[in-house]
């Protein structure tokens, strides 16, 4: 389903599903029923280049983690990226129709500006309701079907920061533009 790709002055909030988005839906358990996920080192950057765009005023965005899981791995893993984690939540569209009430209580469609990365069935009903929904190249074919935006990167394979780059327009910057983004980490 095509949209154009939002500016990200028009978006108040990025929520990124975890399983399937910053990983590559796969874990390790060892003998003791610990879980062991993948995630891309490269993701990290992407949240400094966000802080970075948010410290200047540029960006206004709110972007934090919506989980279904109630796994440490990834309050883990949101800590490491400084994002705020909301885990344990089976009912998604239901959580952000409250949180965004609550934050947006006078906008007519608090939705219009949510952006949501997710790739799993569970992921849907908030992506049918969300401006934009983006996924990763490996996602549910029933996910891909609906979301505005297919990216050719898998999960947990450079599909957070490619997201992210896009997003806030990096292939757009001057090298010096960058140096400076790099340098204000």
């Amino acid at each position: 389903m095509h949209k154009p790709f939002p500016d990200y002055a028009s978006v108040h909030t990025v929520v990124f599903d975890f399983d399937g988005v910053f990983t590559d839906n796969k874990i390790w358990v060892d003998q003791d029923g610990r879980e062991i996920v993948r995630c891309d080192r490269s993701d990290g950057l992407a949240f400094d280049f966000v802080r970075a765009f948010q410290r200047r005023g540029h960006l206004v965005s709110e972007f934090f983690i919506l989980s279904r899981e109630a796994n440490q791995v990834v309050l883990a893993r949101a800590k490491k990226l400084q994002l705020v984690c909301h885990h344990g939540i089976g009912d998604k569209l239901g959580f952000m129709t409250e949180y965004l009430a609550a934050r947006l209580s006078d906008s007519a469609d608090p939705f219009a500006g949510m952006v949501y990365l997710g790739n799993d069935l569970n992921d849907l009903p908030l992506m049918r309701r969300a401006g934009y929904a983006v996924a990763p190249a490996d996602a549910h074919p029933r996910v891909c079907e609906i979301a505005h935006l297919v990216m050719q990167q898998r999960g947990g394979e450079g599909f957070v920061r490619a997201f992210i780059e896009r997003f806030l327009g990096i292939d757009q910057l001057t090298k010096e533009e960058i140096d400076e983004l790099i340098s204000d980490r």
